[in-house]
């Protein structure tokens, strides 16, 4: 199946890779996935996003102060039992790509096994959910595409698609995550920006 090849390319590409990240992205909460759903659909989001040209680390807890690991854009990602805005009870995740600090993203993992239902496509789901949300992240928009990982509501034939190979950026979301991207350098390193106001976007 694709998907273990690219679990285990992933792997490979990630052990023999010295170049820092471009972002890195800290996983903390109780609610987590299962280790090999966890690691899978880590390998799978890692893969997804190289493929668009930008360079995904993973930590545990919080981040340190300073530049993580050479990386000098951080995400915060927090598994949860439910949304911190309780009236998305069918939201999988919810990010906030406005924010300037604390945790841009909430996971809710029960809700992702109920919707897998079956032990093999978690992983493959709860990848496309983190990378739909880091998207968001990344993008500063809370906007969605027609198909692809950022399409706004998957159906049967996604779920099913995603199972055997990930779903794709369009060119468009990868236009804007590499500038959205950019400009959180940019910040970083102490340029002027206009700050967004906060908002708040789910999948379901």
């Amino acid at each position: 199946m694709l998907i273990a090849g690219i679990l285990a390319a992933g792997m490979t590409a990630h052990a023999r890779d010295s170049k820092p990240a471009d972002v890195t992205v800290y996983v903390q909460g109780d609610n987590k996935a299962p280790a090999s759903v966890d690691q899978g659909a880590r390998a799978t989001v890692t893969w997804m996003f190289a493929r668009v040209g930008v360079r995904l680390a993973w930590r545990d807890g919080e981040p340190r102060t300073g530049a993580a690991y050479g990386s000098p854009v951080t995400i915060k990602v927090r598994f949860v039992e439910r949304d911190p805005d309780d009236s998305r009870r069918e939201a999988l995740a919810c990010a906030m790509p406005f924010a300037e600090e604390g945790v841009a993203i909430y996971v809710m993992y029960d809700r992702i096994h109920w919707v897998a239902r079956r032990s093999s496509r978690e992983a493959p789901i709860l990848a496309h959910v983190l990378a739909h949300e880091i998207g968001h992240v990344l993008r500063g928009t809370n906007v969605h595409a027609s198909g692809g990982v950022m399409k706004a509501h998957w159906d049967g034939q996604d779920y099913d698609a995603m199972q055997m190979k990930p779903l794709e950026f369009t060119s468009v979301d990868v236009d804007l995550i590499k500038n959205g991207l950019n400009l959180r350098k940019a910040r970083n390193a102490g340029a002027s920006l206009e700050v967004l106001p906060a908002a708040l976007t789910t999948l379901k």
